[in-house]
């Protein structure tokens, strides 16, 4: 398999995944004509065409459209028993995130060495590829397979809204798998299989300060006037410790659990090089006190970042005026097991009561995603994950948890709760998802498809 696999990714996977990779299909969140301009469609065709290429015997490929949904891709694969094997992955690409290094465009892929650079190659256009790749790897080497169900959406990058409804419809259709294996996930180091156990949820929300209608010369307004910008300051020290970045409401962030302490406690014990993947400029230290405050402030404790701002001027072609309106996108993870619903309700009447100076304050809830603490595997998951990962890897599982958000996940859990979920991928610090200089290692991506291989013939 792993001849094969070497084989697949080099000569035939790995130029059809570059060639995906030129498709601009940006998700429908960051891209609101995504319809009209035809690129996810495009992007499907040409996944469904090359799995439809495939030598796969039993194999049924479908794409799924709707008016008012993104695509959806759906492959059914003849087993040799009647478990099914769910596998789930992504096709639509965050937007560019300019600007690249030099020599890099984030719509034409280009190797160097074990890396390919291109938006959505990593996150997640491998997917596909692998997962088909797998079953083609199993059976060539003349093992037999479970039925495989592999669904591929378009919408994951904007919260996965169409991914219930495709679940719901395709039921029947998929059946009862007794494995989830999602392939969406991290990757620390490529010489271990890594299987993420946690993932933070989030609030995302809209919060404006606004004092005055036009702006004014600063000279004049400050001392005045209420800064927009320090009232901003106020409102945010109302849910943030400033020193610390610990939430200090306890609906958003509750205290630490025995539980969460234990897992944060062994993931910064088995977890090699956690800090260091992060690559901190010298004399920059980590939020976190010691290592094990580092990774549950990461893992288990809510953070807050702004990721946007409107109404301030570029720093270079400011001039001297005092800006009265300021719109900030404020993004918030919260721990697993936390209703973002809940704590959107409580930032909303945290922000807007009593606000300072009776500035004109409003918080607009955008999007919110719950987190997730994976179950223990049962001892029959645990022994097949253990022979596998030591045929592919010589070692054990890795036990990771991710400070992310990823919707899917709890969708999946919800559809399927008597599957065993295994969630994986190629993704890691380095690899720059969602940001400039996106890249995928391709010595990575064929490991992930020869475990893929190995658990399918090693399930029957």
């Amino acid at each position: 398999m792993k001849d094969f696999v070497d084989a697949f990714w080099e000569n035939e996977a790995l130029p059809a995944l570059m060639e995906f990779g030129r498709i601009p299909n940006v998700s429908p969140a960051y891209a609101p004509n995504w319809s009209e301009e035809g690129h996810m469609d495009k992007a499907a065709e040409f996944l469904k065409s090359w799995v439809e290429s495939r030598d796969i015997r039993g194999m049924k490929v479908e794409l799924l459209r709707s008016d008012m949904r993104t695509p959806f891709l759906f492959i059914e694969i003849e087993g040799d028993t009647d478990e099914t094997v769910l596998m789930y992955g992504h096709l639509d690409k965050q937007p560019p995130m300019l600007p690249w290094r030099d020599g890099l465009d984030p719509w034409v892929p280009v190797r160097e060495g074990d890396l390919v650079y291109g938006r959505g190659l990593a996150d997640d256009g491998y997917s596909t590829f692998a997962a088909v790749g797998a079953v083609e790897a199993a059976l060539k080497a003349g093992h037999k397979i479970p039925r495989v169900v592999i669904m591929i959406e378009a919408s994951e990058e904007s919260g996965s809204p169409d991914l219930t409804n495709y679940v719901a419809e395709l039921k029947e259709r998929i059946g009862n798998p007794s494995t989830v294996i999602t392939l969406d996930s991290e990757d620390r180091d490529g010489d271990r299989l890594w299987l993420t156990q946690s993932l933070r949820g989030m609030v995302n929300g809209f919060l404006t300060v606004e004092t005055m209608p036009t702006t004014m010369h600063s000279g004049l307004a400050t001392g005045v006037v209420p800064s927009a910008s320090r009232i901003f300051r106020m409102l945010l020290a109302r849910i943030e410790n400033p020193e610390t970045g610990h939430i200090i409401n306890e609906i958003a962030s509750p205290p630490l659990t025995d539980e969460f302490r234990t897992y944060a406690e062994t993931v910064a014990r088995d977890v090699p090089g956690f800090l260091e993947s992060y690559d901190l400029p010298v004399g920059l230290s980590a939020a976190g006190d010691t290592l094990h405050e580092t990774v549950a402030n990461n893992l288990v404790r809510a953070g807050l970042e702004i990721t946007g701002i409107t109404g301030l001027p570029e720093a270079h072609t400011s001039g001297n005026v005092s800006v009265g309106k300021i719109t900030t996108r404020v993004s918030v993870r919260i721990p697993p097991g936390v209703d973002p619903d809940t704590v959107a309700t409580e930032f909303k009447r945290i922000f807007e009561e009593n606000p300072p100076y009776g500035a004109k304050v409003t918080y607009e809830f955008q999007s919110g995603d719950w987190g997730w603490m994976a179950k223990p595997f049962t001892p029959g998951m645990a022994k097949r994950l253990s022979q596998t990962t030591q045929s592919i890897f010589g070692t054990e599982p890795g036990l990771l948890g991710v400070g992310a958000s990823i919707p899917f996940v709890q969708i999946m859990v919800q559809h399927f709760p008597k599957a065993e979920h295994i969630l994986t991928g190629v993704l890691s610090q380095a690899s720059h998802a969602h940001g400039p200089n996106e890249n995928m290692s391709v010595r990575k991506v064929k490991r992930i498809t020869e475990f893929v291989a190995a658990f399918l013939a090693t399930t029957v």
